[in-house]
């Protein structure tokens, strides 16, 4: 699949979003998490997978990261969903699955309760139901970028180690220093430091207003998948699972053996097979 071209997309006063579309057929949104831009999509096998089976995908790059803006901190849950909205105007959709990860599925709650288009499908991949310890993680960054200027190098690597790779991964020394290496080369993809502390702000504001609601939750009604990893810290089953019990027509599925990166590391590519057939299901006929 030959990656498209990416539009810069006017979302705000001096904000600009980076976006594209590839497919035809049916729309998908796909809403990245904290710090993912749309170029990490790909790994995750999902675009492909989709237009293969006769969707649209529309990507972005969430402001704060390159190349779209990084307007002043702090950002806000609905503010994003706001972008991403203005996204789907740009391309002129009125109706779509929205799918989100991470930070993403928050985006993808707000986006549902503020678009005036038509929803046709909600997926939820590994950020529904956020943990003690997802609060205790952006309370620790946020912190340091108060009182250092910046967060350090070594504390944001090992936060992505510790909860993005499962046990088994984390367990193998060689696999860890490998991980590692990967993490701490390269330029960031960050466009300024208040790109990474608006989108902390963000997601930090969104979990303590006890965000999603039940109400929230309530609200969809559109056709909604649930994935959660067995061993994700920040989104832990137990979570996910009562949170699902107050969407009206939802499906919940743990999968096993990977952690919060496992839409992303997963060998058999579970998310992208799981979300291709429920977007099959609820374009059918």
């Amino acid at each position: 699949m030959t990656a498209p071209s990416p539009e810069l997309v006017q979302v705000a006063d001096g904000v600009t979003i980076s976006a594209s579309v590839v497919g035809t057929g049916p729309v998908v949104l796909l809403n990245g998490g904290l710090g993912m831009s749309a170029g990490v999509w790909p790994v995750t096998t999902i675009p492909e997978s989709l237009v293969n089976a006769g969707f649209s995908v529309i990507t972005y790059t969430a402001r704060g990261l390159k190349p779209s803006s990084a307007p002043p901190a702090p950002y806000t849950i609905p503010e994003m969903a706001d972008d991403a909205i203005a996204v789907l105007d740009h391309f002129g959709v009125r109706e779509a699955i929205i799918a989100g990860y991470s930070m993403g599925c928050y985006v993808t709650q707000a986006l549902v309760s503020r678009w005036s288009g038509t929803v046709l499908g909600v997926a939820i991949m590994s950020g529904l139901r956020s943990s003690a310890i997802g609060e205790l993680v952006n309370e620790m960054e946020l912190g340091l970028i108060e009182k250092l200027g910046e967060l350090p190098e070594t504390v944001s690597v090992f936060e992505q180690l510790l909860t993005t790779l499962s046990p088994a991964t984390l367990s193998d020394d060689g696999s860890v220093r490998a991980w590692r290496s990967i993490l701490t080369s390269g330029e960031t993809t960050w466009a300024s430091p208040e790109g990474l502390k608006g989108q902390l702000t963000a997601s930090q504001s969104w979990m303590l207003a006890k965000e999603p609601t039940p109400e929230r939750l309530a609200a969809i009604t559109a056709p909604t998948m649930v994935l959660v990893y067995e061993h994700d810290l920040y989104f832990p089953p137990a979570g996910g699972r009562e949170a699902t019990s107050h969407i009206p027509d939802a499906t919940f599925e743990v999968l096993d053996g990977e952690a919060h990166g496992g839409v992303m590391l997963d060998p058999k590519h579970r998310a992208a097979t799981m979300l291709t057939e429920f977007c099959l299901k609820v374009t059918a006929g």
